[in-house]
């Protein structure tokens, strides 16, 4: 009874701030956006707020949305989350006649640089503004709203069981639907992109390829001549939950040297977050050679020394989506939360093995038949480094 009053009083209170961030931003949105310039039709808006793994996932369809909006003599503007920016630099800038690199995290909480994207949003009198995400973030999306864009696009989208919600879909002039089946991302990116196409009465295309365009002599730098080719850990993850522990990564370091010795080199890659994450494995592997690259590249960089690596063996993020497509056999250690929506790869995506290893729990309830997200986080910790040990030794 008295569990129940307070998940009541939770319950309200969540409301109550979500309605209080919805009255701030709407204030400050509109403000933003009194002003804007005359709506171009030959000028489109892509929106894109989501993490680094997403935007891999997006790019073959972004080239093919790309390749519509020129046809019809439009020019595209990417709105970039920061996080992946540098890859759409470096990758895709033949895509976009212009990048605009936003901090969404920053977006949602300093009403002062909000105010200053929108600005320039609003500069930018665009004729029509595509928001293609499954997981829709209101937060980020509100600004739409004030839009005077003709043609304002997203996807039915998931999470949508409040008045914010309903409020966002009423400012769309047409909002694409959705499949509720689970979905791997690069599929959601494409029945968003079909659907798109169809409403303006064109056909659906071919599924186009995953590819990352790295170059030989890029990649060549992470090869240095006679070197042992090397197999890539990468310890980081976006959240905790997600990391395989410090001590398992030091004991497969320790596992794999007395078993290949030489054969490899042991590198450690990762965001500049990562470096006390990677001293701690070095110091707990003891005398084995580890390779530290943390902080040391840039998101380009990563994917070219992977394109060189005999193995990466990762947790549930950026590098084990680049080695993927890439064509890198790896080996990936995750939860399993989200089973089918980023990894599995679906086989006919794949261009080496990819191999996923779960906490047991929740390999049972996959053996059963049950891919539900399960009502509290799996423990990682429970994926032993001797079960990887085993499983890089298959793919290597």
């Amino acid at each position: 009874m008295l569990g129940a009053l307070f998940a009541r009083v939770r319950q309200f209170s969540r409301l109550r701030r979500r309605q209080r961030q919805l009255a701030r931003l709407s204030q400050v949105d509109q403000a933003a956006l009194a002003k804007q310039a005359t709506p171009d039709p030959g000028r489109v808006l892509v929106v894109r707020n989501d993490s680094i793994g997403d935007y891999l996932l997006y790019r073959p369809w972004l080239r093919l949305l790309a390749q519509q909006v020129r046809g019809r003599g439009q020019r595209l503007t990417l709105a970039a989350n920061a996080l992946w920016a540098p890859l759409a630099r470096a990758w895709d800038a033949d895509l976009f006649d212009e990048l605009l690199v936003v901090d969404f995290r920053r977006f949602q909480h300093d009403l002062g640089y909000r105010t200053e994207v929108l600005g320039t949003i609003g500069a930018g009198g665009y004729g029509e503004v595509i928001y293609p995400l499954h997981v829709r973030e209101p937060a980020v999306e509100n600004f739409i709203r004030f839009l005077r864009a003709p043609r304002r696009v997203a996807s039915q989208g998931e999470h949508r069981t409040d008045a914010w919600f309903s409020l966002l879909d009423q400012s769309y002039t047409l909002l694409l639907p959705t499949t509720p089946a689970t979905l791997f991302e690069y599929d959601r990116n494409g029945e968003f992109f079909t659907n798109w196409l169809a409403a303006q009465a064109l056909p659906a295309p071919p599924r186009p390829p995953l590819h990352l365009p790295v170059r030989a002599d890029e990649a060549a730098r992470f090869q240095p001549p006679g070197a042992p080719p090397a197999i890539v850990l990468f310890p980081g993850a976006s959240a905790r939950q997600k990391q395989w522990p410090a001590v398992h990564f030091a004991a497969l370091a320790l596992g794999l040297h007395q078993r290949y010795g030489g054969r490899y080199r042991l590198v450690l890659a990762g965001s500049p977050a990562d470096t006390a994450l990677a001293s701690r494995i070095q110091a707990a592997a003891g005398a084995v050679p580890l390779e530290n690259r943390c902080g040391q590249t840039t998101l380009p960089e990563l994917a070219a020394l992977l394109s060189q690596a005999r193995l990466l063996i990762s947790n549930d993020t950026v590098a084990a989506h680049l080695a993927t497509q890439l064509g890198t056999p790896c080996l990936v250690v995750l939860m399993g939360e989200n089973y089918g929506k980023f990894f599995p790869y679906p086989p006919e995506l794949l261009r080496s093995p990819c191999q996923c290893l779960f906490p047991p729990e929740m390999e049972a309830r996959f053996a059963a038949g049950n891919f539900r997200p399960p009502d509290r986080d799996p423990d990682i910790s429970c994926v032993s480094p001797v079960r990887v040990l085993a499983a890089a030794a298959e793919l290597l």
